[in-house]
């Protein structure tokens, strides 16, 4: 097995089609075709379903294709650190709230006071900034789930609080219950946000539900989704302060809160311990400066 068949085993099981295959690739029909089957023999695993009318993978096919799309990653990542001479790319990933907040003073620090350093920012889900992680494209992740490194020192902390606009809570009674919160319209985060068995549980979602239930897979969807009126969400408030504050949207007041929402780095590329020393420092300083000058729903927290 090699790498050139599971790139053209990940192609193909993506585009579906091998002659279009084989032109992203820039080989014959055939060279694929052959490496295919190469990596199903040296697998002992058939991939494609070739008795199925249209083109699909086998179960062992779908699993393969992950794992292939990982490593194609790595070796990525392991080439562009190569051929970076000076070695001074650093790849830093960033939940949806540290991007939404501190993250560009990050990046605007770096570009000041390094200047020679390419800052490349990764914003996604806890769950796909690990997949980053594992693949070895990140040098550093700052998540809200996972073990903290242990060589750092700081954490911020997001209030997490129930918005909506103003218009879908008229006539309710305050603060909210549980029960009463379950009766509204919710935009919810996906099943593996680390938000989402916490708010699961208030409103006890595997009760019976009259109002319609929404999901966003980032936190830039449902704060849009909060602000066009698809329904209620509990969230880190940060993100809406400014909408909270201007009255377009109203945080609401409730009988049992929701955990704050923890940010601190859950990896580091030990192999690039001076680069990423560097930008941890800065981090500190950066997310300090924040939460100085946005307090309202955040704070910093030095740790042990």
């Amino acid at each position: 097995m090699n790498f050139k068949q599971l790139e053209a085993f990940y192609w193909l099981s993506q585009i579906g089609n091998y002659r279009k295959t084989a032109d992203r690739l820039g080989l014959t029909q055939p060279a694929v075709s052959a490496r295919i089957q190469a990596l199903e023999t040296h697998l002992g695993k058939t991939l494609i379903d070739r008795e199925a009318p249209e083109f699909r993978l086998t179960d062992q096919g779908v699993e393969v294709s992950e794992f292939a799309l990982s490593f194609l990653n790595l070796q990525e990542a392991m080439t562009a650190r190569l051929q970076d001479k000076k070695k001074r790319r650093i790849s830093v990933g960033l939940v949806g709230m540290a991007a939404f907040t501190w993250g560009a003073l990050l990046r605007e620090r770096v570009q000041t006071e390094y200047p020679d350093m390419l800052l490349d920012i990764y914003s996604g889900s806890d769950l796909q900034l690990s997949k980053f992680v594992d693949a070895g494209t990140l040098d550093i992740a700052f998540t809200a789930s996972g073990d903290r490194v242990a060589t750092t020192d700081f954490a911020v902390t997001y209030q997490v609080g129930w918005v909506a606009r103003p218009d879908l809570i008229v006539g309710q009674t305050f603060p909210m219950t549980p029960d009463s919160l379950r009766d509204l319209p919710l935009v919810l985060y996906p099943k593996s946000s680390p938000l989402f068995n916490p708010v699961a549980k208030i409103i006890d979602e595997m009760s019976s539900r009259s109002a319609p239930r929404h999901f966003g897979n980032s936190l830039a969807t449902i704060c849009e989704m909060v602000r066009s009126g698809y329904g209620a969400s509990a969230l880190a408030l940060a993100a809406l302060e400014r909408e909270i504050a201007a009255g377009h949207l109203v945080e609401i007041p409730v009988t049992e809160p929701v955990e704050p929402l923890n940010v601190a780095c859950t990896y580091t590329n030990r192999a690039r311990s001076k680069q990423v020393r560097d930008v941890l420092d800065l981090s500190r300083t950066v997310a300090q400066d924040w939460c100085r000058t946005n307090s309202r729903y955040s704070s910093f927290s030095h740790l042990p």
